[in-house]
């Protein structure tokens, strides 16, 4: 059965005891959610790639993710997004150069995406 790496880095976050009491959702953030009510939302930035070659089979493949918190504190969304850090650091994910940060005046909410590079292990079928 193929595996799902969105799937897992959503279970991963889930696995925090601060990160698991804020809603988090993939691709887009929950319409549901109040104006106030701060969320992470995980969006894959491509498609997995195959990577690490071996006879002319790809032998794992490559996972690039934004991972955006909103919040109406600014210091929230970092202390969440350097929890969200520690725990893809367990799958051994790791921060990209691209990402930004901002304030949205219509919502009242501020905005800080990173980007994770990761890759899984050889031979997984993803």
């Amino acid at each position: 059965m193929v595996r799902d790496m969105l799937t897992e880095v959503f279970d991963l976050l889930k696995a925090d005891n601060v990160l698991k009491l804020v809603k988090i959702k993939s691709f887009e953030r929950s319409e549901s959610l109040l104006d106030d009510q701060t969320s992470i939302v995980i969006l894959p930035i491509t498609a997995p790639k195959q990577s690490t070659f071996g006879s002319d089979t790809a032998l794992s493949k490559k996972f690039l993710y934004q991972i955006e918190v909103e919040s109406t504190s600014r210091l929230e969304c970092k202390d969440l997004q350097r929890r969200i850090e520690k725990q893809l650091e367990k799958i051994g994910f790791y921060q990209n150069d691209a990402g930004f940060e901002r304030f949205d005046r219509d919502t009242g909410r501020y905005l800080d995406a990173r980007t994770f590079r990761g890759l899984s292990d050889i031979y997984e079928d993803y």
